[in-house]
């Protein structure tokens, strides 16, 4: 009887073992029960022996022997069924989950021997301040920031949750971290120690959106981050190549990108200032879609013109930064040919700024063609803006500098090729306040500056005509005193208008005197 409740006891056993193998908590329970078994036999069989001393050595043996046979064959009936029971289960997990309301999405960190992108996609995604600031109280969060990078980062703690919402649907993230269980498979693979995946729970109902629109948000946001953070390069053609002087096949040679011109500290007109925004938008955030639909190549040039000084170059500097895109200055007259000037476009990456400036100064670009292969002609620098090659990385921009537009090319300016004209103009008053706020952090609300002082320069500044680069010469050297800034500008601003009137009228007399000396010249001739 004891024997035979022994085996019912180690089959009950068997069972929780077979039932809930994939079970934590109950792999715990588990590994007590087995202790207590193993206790429990081990005493059962003392006694079992000690009952019996009084038989004799022939029949005790035998008995010890039934009683392992039998204890052995119930291992292997165990086994058996663990080995039959996984399918089992994973049938029965089907049948529950079809009544749950809610859908389970695992997102692991390796996709067989290679990275999964969405699962950093979305370790990315979580660690935006959005989901920082949505995250629960009691969610543990560690804080860190990259190198070379100003933002800092969150990033979710090993077996944490966090919530998310998109188009107003709740959703649950799970990080979960397991040690991985390595085997020598593959020995020249080396796998990280531990396993980890996120677990995206959501109702069922919510399948299509999360399916066609949620993930595809992740990855958005996901590039939008690593844009953010990650260092940015300003490129230039030098003469002989670039890397190629050191062994590698790039034309180019790159420096870090800190130029801190942004639209905020721009100086030009505000109205102006906003349509270029707008523009640029419209093309980074909007524009794949709409250039495939019309078969266009996913680039668009920008013309800026206008005298010297006026903020051509902090201009582009401020739509690299806006953009988060890569610059590359692009220096013409250290070209030889048009072949070698399709090999540097080839070699720019997507989400940069193509740059060339003073292109009026660069070279001569009025004929088409050229007899000779030892220079770039007009023809080429047309194919390198529009042409079959121009779609040589998606989502780039080409800008376009110049003091003289009359001297460019039409076929060089034409839309299509510069799609905006942007015309840099003189300081007006609207730039000359931004510069205030700027050099002087002058508050237009506030109440200690001299109102007409401000009136005056908004009556003077369109007659004096000029740049923000010489206003900002005279507030940098008067800063340290704002109302002594003020007064110099001022004062700049009516004598270069007085200068202007009198130039102005000189060239009337000069006008006015040459048509006099025609109109005789034509009345003699009538005598």
């Amino acid at each position: 009887m004891n024997l035979f409740t022994t085996y019912s006891n180690y089959l009950l056993y068997g069972l929780w073992g077979i039932f809930f193998p994939l079970q934590f908590p109950l792999l715990i329970l588990r590994f007590f029960l087995e202790l207590s078994l193993s206790l429990f036999l081990f005493l059962h069989q003392n006694f079992y022996v000690s009952k019996q001393s009084s038989l004799s050595s022939t029949q005790n043996k035998k008995k010890k022997m039934e009683y392992w046979s039998t204890m052995a064959s119930l291992l292997g009936l165990i086994a058996f069924l663990q080995s039959l029971f996984p399918p089992i289960l994973t049938f029965s997990t089907a049948i529950f989950s079809s009544f749950s309301s809610y859908i389970y999405f695992d997102i692991p960190d390796i996709d067989g021997f290679n990275t999964n992108e969405l699962y950093t996609a979305v370790q990315l995604y979580l660690t935006s301040s959005l989901s920082a600031a949505s995250a629960n109280p009691t969610t543990r969060l560690s804080l860190t920031r990259p190198l070379n990078s100003t933002a800092l980062t969150f990033t979710l703690q090993n077996n944490a949750s966090i919530s998310d919402e998109f188009n107003g649907v709740s959703l649950q993230w799970h990080h979960i971290v397991t040690p991985r269980q390595l085997h020598n498979t593959f020995p020249w693979r080396i796998f990280p120690e531990h396993k980890r995946k996120f677990t995206l729970k959501f109702k069922k109902q919510h399948k299509s959106l999360i399916l066609n629109s949620y993930f595809d948000h992740i990855l958005e946001k996901a590039n939008e981050l690593r844009r953010r953070n990650q260092d940015r390069y300003l490129f230039t053609n030098p003469r002989g190549g670039g890397d190629s002087l050191r062994g590698c096949n790039n034309p180019w040679v790159a420096v870090p990108f800190k130029h801190p011109s942004t639209f905020e500290t721009l100086a030009i007109d505000p109205i102006k200032k906003q349509e270029i925004m707008e523009d640029l938008q419209d093309f980074a955030k909007n524009g794949k879609l709409f250039y495939q639909r019309t078969g266009r190549a996913w680039n668009r040039g920008y013309l800026l013109y206008g005298p010297p000084g006026t903020g051509k170059s902090s201009l582009i500097a401020a739509m690299a930064n806006f953009l988060g895109f890569d610059m590359y200055d692009l220096e013409l007259t250290e070209v030889q040919n048009n072949s070698e000037l399709k090999t540097l476009l080839m070699k720019t990456t997507a989400k940069s700024i193509v740059v060339i400036e003073d292109i009026d100064c660069s070279l001569n670009l009025s004929n088409r063609k050229n007899s000779r292969n030892d220079s770039i002609t007009l023809s080429g620098l047309l194919n390198f803006i529009d042409g079959l090659w121009s779609c040589c990385g998606s989502e780039k921009i080409f800008v376009f500098t110049t003091n003289h537009i009359e001297k460019l090319d039409p076929a060089l300016v034409r839309s299509g090729r510069m799609d905006m004209h942007i015309f840099m103009s003189f300081c007006s008053f609207a730039a000359l306040k931004i510069l205030l706020r700027n050099y002087l952090d002058w508050d237009e609300e506030e109440e200690d500056w001299d109102g007409s002082v401000l009136k005056e320069m908004e009556q003077s500044i369109e007659k004096a005509e000029m740049s923000a680069a010489d206003i900002c010469e005279i507030l940098i050297k008067n800063r340290r005193e704002k109302g002594r800034a003020m007064r110099r500008v001022l004062e700049a601003l009516k004598m270069r208008g007085k200068k202007k009137v009198a130039i102005n009228g000189a060239s009337r007399k000069e006008d006015q005197n040459e048509e006099c000396e025609k109109k005789g010249l034509k009345d003699t001739l009538k005598l």
